[in-house]
């Protein structure tokens, strides 16, 4: 790696240190408890939730339920009720902390730990609009299963179903109008050599496909269990943040995806037995003529989760916007259908399918997502030029 190439990937670094530090350092600050509020946590929590948030020290977590800490907490309660009856009907933190906090209670949430900036909401209230959301998700996507089903089966289960049925009609779909396009309607303009996959290698594509969906469809579903529990920094409405702070996000978000994704790729080919056992199943395509739109996803399910868990872990450190994520997840779909179709767009910066056809040939560049930069950095970009310039003269190009 050259000294320029270090210092960007140094300064990526920094950057993404730099933005994390400071959302995180954000969410430290809370929502204001007031009285009347904690007057409600102790009502809706147990007594040990409550002895935290107040920190009395008469009442140690040890010894909740103890008699001497039900009496400390009554002695504050008792203060606290009467305090509630004097605060002014209209206190912005506490109708905030009120309707969150019932919200909590009712559904089983933590409401001992309330994160308000910067979503300037309480973490119990933005729990509920996660799970109102995957509820209409599921419904969009399930609506023709008898009625009283969805409610019969665990969350998990109703995720995992949406994202399941949703993830096979955007493949089959997807990818079935990609290939009719590019071959039956365009075959004799983008393929004029006849370097068009066999119908045997589509359909090969397509059962490797349909056997590791249902395990692909298992990340979101996983991903929205841990949202729905406030243990991710996703938000759901972008006024919670304003658009600034929203495409700031947003930027972060998709940069550290990038080094994510580039690095698992990447790694999955320089550790021999990921390669062996999970990266070759889908390898087995590479050439124009065994490549098509359905090797999209026609991975080991471990290789195709692996590759995509970079979304999921930077949830953790960088806010998005809940329903944005979601949806990033399934266009990459679309996204890995359109790299493997060897047509060249010629659309730089972005990582097309002229160069995922030379990642599929020489399998040592190319490893990006959505962009060049990544391989730029770290020494493994070719361009279709440059790979053409070096077939043209029977060279062979190696990695750096």
């Amino acid at each position: 790696m050259s000294a320029g190439q270090r210092r960007a990937a140094l300064l990526t670094f920094v950057f993404l240190k730099q933005f994390i530090g400071h959302t995180w350092a954000q969410s430290e600050s809370s929502v204001p408890v007031t009285p009347a509020a904690a007057a409600l946590l102790i009502s809706a929590a147990s007594e040990q939730a409550a002895a935290e948030l107040l920190n009395d020290t008469r009442c140690p977590a040890a010894a909740a339920g103890t008699g001497a800490c039900s009496a400390a907490v009554g002695a504050v309660t008792t203060g606290f009720e009467s305090e509630a009856a004097k605060a002014p009907p209209t206190a912005p933190a506490d109708a905030l902390l009120t309707q969150s906090h019932r919200s909590a209670a009712g559904q089983g949430g933590d409401v001992r730990g309330v994160s308000a900036a910067p979503l300037g909401k309480a973490k119990a209230q933005v729990i509920a609009e996660i799970r109102e959301e995957n509820d209409w998700k599921n419904n969009l996507i399930l609506f023709w299963l008898p009625d009283g089903w969805l409610e019969s089966v665990p969350r998990m289960v109703r995720s995992w179903a949406r994202c399941y049925v949703a993830c096979m009609l955007l493949y089959l779909g997807t990818g079935g109008a990609w290939a009719y396009y590019i071959y039956a309607v365009f075959g004799m303009r983008l393929f004029p050599g006849g370097k068009m996959p066999a119908g045997r290698d589509m359909l090969e594509q397509i059962k490797v496909s349909c056997m590791s969906i249902p395990v692909y469809s298992m990340l979101p579903a996983v991903e929205e269990w841990i949202m729905e529990r406030g243990w991710t920094r996703a938000y759901t409405r972008v006024s919670d943040v304003g658009l600034g702070w929203h495409i700031l996000y947003f930027v972060a978000f998709m940069t550290s995806v990038e080094f994510g994704v580039y690095w698992m790729h990447r790694l999955l080919h320089d550790i021999k037995p990921g390669y062996k056992h999970l990266h070759y199943i889908h390898h087995k395509y590479n050439k124009e003529n065994t490549l098509s739109p359905f090797a999209g996803l026609a991975f080991h399910p471990l290789d195709g989760i692996l590759q995509a868990i970079p979304y999921c872990w930077t949830l953790f450190y960088i806010p998005a916007h809940a329903i944005t994520f979601e949806l990033l997840l399934f266009l990459t779909g679309i996204w890995t259908t359109n790299i493997h179709d060897c047509v060249d767009g010629k659309v730089e910066p972005i990582m097309g399918a002229g160069y995922h056809t030379i990642h599929h040939t020489t399998y040592r560049h190319n490893y990006g997502h959505y962009f060049i930069y990544m391989d730029k950095i770290f020494g493994s970009l070719v361009s279709p030029a440059e790979y053409e310039a070096a077939t043209a003269k029977g060279k062979t190009i190696t990695a750096n």
